[in-house]
């Protein structure tokens, strides 16, 4: 079994997490994955300051605030693939998954004592704009940027959604984007392409410790 967490980065109970909740049932239909989907505008959590403390004390969560993000961040290191969404904003994403992205910091503590402790976990982007091509690509771009720097493999789905899925809501909520069957198809590529990624890098979990154990010998 392997388990997908999706996120919604949006402030708004509208086409983000329609199409969030949507990858997330299409990736479910895969025999042997488990979902669960989890909304950042329900939470309250700190902007990180870079005070470094979670680096200096050597911590692998954030010890500068006790808030919302902590019951998240355990899930997220918890999960074995990722399906993350974001509105389009100035052609980039939201602010609040922005935020998001930035408390990850602890993160480091992690990754300098495994550097492979993240890469057997996999990700998709989800982007939802107003307008067909009005800046889809580059909040999808900060999403896989958000994989690449963690170390996480970020699925592309080829030809028919190159680096995420992209959809056009027509600034009309959870209608627009479903009407939006472009998109749609999108979502759905991605996010069986991301469960399928997933199983594989769970099935191919002993060689990969393996391989690793034969490189450092």
């Amino acid at each position: 079994m392997a388990h997908i967490l999706g996120i919604s980065g949006s402030p708004k109970d509208g086409a983000t997490e329609y199409s969030v909740k949507y990858a997330l049932s299409e990736a479910a239909k895969v025999p042997g994955i488990t979902t669960e989907f989890v909304t950042l505008r329900t939470l309250k959590f700190n902007l990180c300051t870079d005070c470094c403390a979670c680096i200096k004390t050597d911590k692998t969560n954030c010890t500068a605030f006790h808030d919302d993000f902590s019951v998240l961040y355990e899930r997220f290191l918890k999960a074995d693939g990722y399906l993350i969404g974001s509105p389009v904003y100035q052609m980039n994403i939201s602010a609040l998954l922005a935020a998001f992205f930035n408390r990850f910091r602890p993160l480091w503590t992690i990754t300098k004592r495994d550097p492979h402790s993240l890469g057997r976990k996999v990700g998709g982007g989800i982007a939802v704009g107003g307008k067909r091509n009005g800046g889809e690509e580059m909040a999808l771009l900060a999403i896989v940027n958000f994989f690449f720097t963690n170390g996480i493999i970020p699925v592309s789905g080829g030809v028919l959604a190159y680096n995420g899925a992209a959809i056009w809501s027509q600034n009309k909520g959870a209608e627009g984007a479903a009407a939006d069957e472009v998109g749609m198809g999108t979502v759905r590529t991605i996010a069986q392409r991301v469960a399928l990624v997933t199983l594989m890098a769970k099935a191919g979990e002993g060689a990969y410790l393996d391989g690793l154990a034969r490189l450092k010998s």
